[in-house]
């Protein structure tokens, strides 16, 4: 815990260049969360000094040395670039950022940079009705930090694990009841996604146990 606050304070005094500063802003990454909890100074500086204007979004800045976060984020960046080229020149296509929150190549094996959810378009359409939703989470995952990625139906969640081979004995599951003015927009339509707000409330919440699990998936 003491070498993770010291990283805290280490990242705090980082400055990002005002292109990433933009960037990010634009296709709606946490960049707080980049610095203060998913990168290490050194991950940071690569960053830094790799990207700096939008004509570098077409050279040679993925890399698998630098450390394995980072190399998730560049990857994100390297296989979405007509999408962030896309919004760069009209950041109104809120669209995709959708497209992007939903990419195949986000897997919840492991762990993941976070979007900005504030910045998303909202586009559900509150009935007033009350959701029972479904998730299976990354391995550290707790109802205190919940994702905001949720499925409608059990078969959209098998098909979630499916697409991202993840071993669910490995993962927590979580079953919530929430009013659906809770919901943000419409994800991935073959694991029948919703997107939840940021800072969503939930009426009630259960992990399934092994058993459950098991019954759940087989």
């Amino acid at each position: 815990m003491f070498f993770k606050k010291l990283r805290i304070l280490e990242n705090r005094l980082f400055i990002m260049n005002s292109f990433l500063e933009k960037l990010f802003c634009i296709i709606a990454i946490d960049t707080e969360h980049l610095i203060n909890s998913y990168l290490t100074q050194s991950e940071l500086q690569y960053l830094n000094n790799s990207l700096k204007s939008i004509k570098d979004l077409n050279g040679e800045f993925y890399t698998t040395s630098e450390g394995e976060n980072l190399e998730v984020l560049l990857y994100f960046l390297y296989c979405h670039k007509e999408d962030i080229l896309t919004l760069w020149e009209d950041e109104f296509k809120k669209e995709i950022l959708v497209r992007l929150y939903t990419s195949g190549v986000i897997s919840g094996n492991y762990p993941c940079f976070h979007f900005d959810l504030s910045k998303f378009k909202q586009t559900y359409k509150s009935s007033g009705q009350t959701l029972t939703l479904y998730r299976v989470g990354r391995e550290q995952e707790q109802k205190e930090n919940l994702g905001n990625s949720w499925s409608t139906s059990t078969t959209g969640l098998k098909n979630y694990v499916q697409s991202s081979s993840i071993e669910v004995e490995n993962n927590p599951v979580f079953v919530i009841e929430i009013n659906d003015s809770e919901v943000l927009c419409e994800g991935n339509s073959r694991e029948n996604e919703l997107i939840l707000k940021k800072g969503f409330k939930f009426n009630s919440i259960k992990s399934l146990d092994i058993e459950q699990k098991r019954q759940l998936f087989e």
